[in-house]
């Protein structure tokens, strides 16, 4: 089997043939794997998985029982539909530049989104059972939802102009995805109400406050009340500089985070591509090329690490 490497390669020289013949064609990009389509001949690129069988076994599994099983015509789903802009994968209180936060805590949900999923009816207990801690990765339990919401994006050229691009989804799938991630967020709000002037930030399915005992308890008792089991972490230090905060646990471990985005008129700007958490699922989500110069780019970037 050709390699990665190889595959990319073939896909360029074709591409470029086309280019000089001023030919149309279709270039397809699904999971960061690229497809050229025309009348004189077809190539596909494949990419390395990141996941082993069992795990992308297991990702197809739980896709398939949701439309076998029809899980989307549910009626709190058809009834509810969620958008991406419903979503608040992140809030950060106002605080002054360079404030420092000593003595703060972490608590996180416990696989916030897979539990979410089993709450919602999403999926049944086998499934909830074999995608649970110690059984399959927390990435691949991410993209195994995350992928309800997967993009097809199809760039339709003639010669090195792009003519046009469809997108493909599927809207009854995408809603589940955000009706979990909007639960979530909806949750960590629950918490950010009972600790008031508390709350520093959160961040997906963790959230960050002064550490005492109430608080721990109030945000604790928020989580338990919504079905949720969570973990508490001292951190050592929160400081907020000119590009975003860093969080020090103890010891060496420093995480860097960046302040959310908001357009002129206010309006949030979709950023869930940052997050940490998020990032599995939003790459199958969000692959996205727009003109020919940045997908040779983003191909001869690939060749690049691979030499």
């Amino acid at each position: 089997m050709k390699n990665t490497q190889a595959h990319h390669k073939e896909l360029l020289e074709k591409q470029k043939f086309l280019i000089d013949m001023n030919a149309d064609y279709t270039i397809k990009v699904v999971n960061g794997n690229y497809e050229l389509i025309s009348d004189i001949f077809a190539h596909k690129t494949f990419k390395k998985s990141d996941y082993t069988i069992d795990e992308l076994r297991f990702i197809k599994s739980v896709r398939l029982y949701i439309k076998k099983n029809e899980i989307y015509l549910m009626p709190q789903f058809q009834d509810n539909q969620v958008f991406s802009t419903d979503v608040h994968y992140v809030r950060v209180a106002r605080v002054p530049m360079f404030k420092k936060f000593d003595n703060v805590c972490e608590v996180d949900i416990d696989q916030a989104y897979w539990e979410t999923a089993y709450q919602l009816g999403l999926i049944d207990d086998a499934i909830y059972v074999k995608g649970s801690k110690g059984n399959i990765s927390k990435k691949a339990r991410l993209t195994a939802l995350g992928s309800l919401a997967k993009k097809k994006y199809n760039y339709h050229f003639k010669g090195d102009k792009l003519l046009d691009t469809i997108i493909e989804k599927e809207p009854l799938l995408e809603n589940l995805w955000f009706t979990v991630c909007k639960r979530v967020s909806d949750v960590m709000h629950n918490v950010i109400a009972e600790l008031g002037s508390d709350f520093i930030f959160y961040w997906v399915d963790g959230i960050y406050f002064k550490n005492t005992p109430e608080n721990v308890s109030k945000a604790m008792s928020v989580f338990i009340d919504n079905g949720y089991n969570s973990k508490f972490k001292k951190i050592n230090q929160i400081y907020f500089h000119e590009t975003g905060f860093t969080v020090n646990d103890y010891g060496d471990i420093k995480r860097e985070f960046s302040y959310p985005k908001y357009a002129e008129q206010g309006a949030k700007i979709d950023y869930a591509e940052n997050f940490k958490l998020a990032s599995a699922a939003n790459k199958i989500i969000n692959k996205e090329i727009d003109l020919v110069d940045r997908l040779n780019k983003d191909m001869k970037i690939e060749l690049d690490k691979l030499k």
